[in-house]
């Protein structure tokens, strides 16, 4: 049986680890390599042929053989433990936020097993297409606890609280992001978001995510956005 691992604890062996490998205070951007060389975790870039496309990276466990494509030839190929194979396409420029996060992810993987001495599973982190349907034994794959745990421990290696909470002082010029009803921000908000999620190196909706669960989220009445719309100039106040 898989052991639970609270959200706290996988914060505080986030923020550890990030703090032990980057230094402190850390930098804006998190070193998501160096992390991995501070664990002894070595990343390398395959052409994946598994029959799922969506698996795009996969934490070697030393036993279990990942399917690759190698001059034009599907090979089972058996990657020492604590390799990360990512799919070549991620090596693309527009393709780095997502590239960080798959390997932060991996990372986590590695990191929960070492913490669960009873798991040694290799593991599979998979495209989620939000225009597909998926079947009930997919959607099991990509969001069991395992899976959840490792992306909660993912985005807290790329954006520790400290390190976003500190990125809303310097951007937004305030303590907490206004955000009317659940998601609709003021339009000069957005362009420093973006420079937000930019120089963290993640995605925006990611960061939104993050954004919330650290309550760096002032919650306030939809009423109100219209209110500040319609007067225009200053709406900063």
């Amino acid at each position: 049986m898989q052991v639970y691992v609270s959200n706290r604890e996988i914060e505080q062996i986030a923020e550890g680890l990030v703090e032990v490998s980057c230094g402190k205070p850390p930098p804006k951007c998190i070193d998501i390599d160096r992390i991995a060389r501070f664990l002894g975790i070595t990343v390398v870039y395959e052409q994946i042929a598994e029959d799922d496309p969506d698996k795009i990276g996969f934490a070697a466990n030393g036993s279990q053989a990942l399917k690759v494509f190698r001059n034009g030839v599907r090979s089972a190929v058996v990657f020492p433990k604590d390799y990360i194979v990512l799919e070549q396409f991620l090596q693309r420029p527009e393709e780095r936020c997502r590239c960080r996060f798959v390997k932060a992810h991996e990372i986590s993987h590695i990191l929960l097993c070492r913490a669960d001495p009873t798991q040694n599973a290799a593991c599979f982190n998979r495209l989620y297409d939000t225009e597909r349907t998926y079947s009930v034994a997919e959607l099991h794959d990509r969001w069991n606890l395992g899976e959840c745990q490792a992306n909660a421990m993912a985005a807290m290696l790329l954006m520790p609280r400290t390190v976003l909470t500190a990125s809303v002082r310097r951007h937004i010029h305030r303590k907490r992001i206004p955000v009317y009803g659940d998601c609709v921000f003021l339009p000069e908000m957005k362009p420093a978001m973006r420079r937000m999620a930019d120089e963290l190196g993640v995605s925006y909706s990611s960061m939104l995510i993050q954004l919330k669960k650290y309550e760096l989220l002032e919650e306030r009445e939809m009423p109100e956005y219209f209110q500040l719309m319609m007067k225009g100039g200053d709406r900063n106040e």
